[in-house]
């Protein structure tokens, strides 16, 4: 085996944290994404910008509240992570990187200066009156059909990850004393990780919502998570292929009946 990557960590390519720190990449993720939210709205940028923009903004911020905490809450109250699994101590760098840029991805350009000033002087932020929030109605009615059907495939994305990850806790928690076992039921008939589709879908969805083709860096963040998980789920697929000989074989690793 090539010993190269591990040459060129040196030191660090035995550094390893516990995998239930997956939790803070969504503590994290929902805190930063409150504080981009706050200081955007209190300080009235929201407000100066084109009623479309404002209100496309506004939903995917709100939107990624509503991920990032159900992930919080899964990952600390649900998911079981046997007490001796590790992640790679780069690895988790990164993730907690890339959770506090995904709020940054689905905003309008201005908003990285302007949210750098304000930030630079919190107590402007502490002071003053507050601004309501945008309106539900009023959200609704300046974003356009294909951002109401990102929104749509962002919660229904949601709802497949929520469910299968439900199926996976259930499953460890049956588990523990005999060893793996086969996921079934729900999507897991249909693909090996559907937790993994669904945040496929989960992302896909926000860069609808973050305005079609015209914000670049949601559509990035959307291939990195399709690159990143295509990935994970290869080799899930083929570790339940090879320790399972009774593993289904019409299921797909990632995409129903294509991969």
């Amino acid at each position: 085996m090539d010993d190269a990557p591990r040459r060129a960590l040196g030191p660090l390519s035995d550094w390893t944290v516990p995998q239930a720190w997956f939790a803070h990449f969504y503590a994290l993720g929902a805190a930063w994404n409150a504080v981009v939210a706050w200081a955007l709205l209190r300080s009235g940028y929201l407000a100066s910008l084109p009623a479309p923009t404002a209100a496309s903004a506004a939903l995917a911020l709100a939107l990624l509240q509503l991920h990032l905490t159900r992930r919080l809450v899964e990952t600390v109250g649900l998911l079981h992570y046997p007490p001796g699994s590790r992640m790679h101590g780069i690895a988790y760098l990164f993730g907690m990187s890339y959770y506090f840029l995904v709020s940054l991805s689905v905003l309008p350009d201005s908003a990285y200066p302007a949210l750098a000033q304000l930030l630079g002087d919190p107590g402007a932020l502490l002071s003053g009156g507050r601004p309501a929030p945008p309106a539900a109605r009023w959200v609704l009615a300046h974003v356009t059909s294909l951002q109401l059907a990102g929104a749509a495939l962002f919660l229904a994305g949601n709802a497949l990850q929520c469910h299968s990850h439900w199926l996976l806790a259930r499953l460890a928690r049956r588990g523990r004393k005999g060893g793996y076992k086969i996921p079934r039921g729900g999507a897991f008939e249909l693909v090996s990780c559907p937790h993994y589709l669904g945040e496929v879908v989960i992302y896909a969805g926000l860069a609808l919502v973050a305005g079609g083709g015209r914000r670049v860096t949601a559509w990035l963040m959307l291939l990195w998570v399709l690159t990143n998980l295509s990935l994970a789920a290869g080799m899930t697929h083929q570790w339940y292929q090879q320790h399972f000989k009774t593993y289904p074989r019409r299921r797909a690793a990632l995409l129903p009946w294509i991969y």
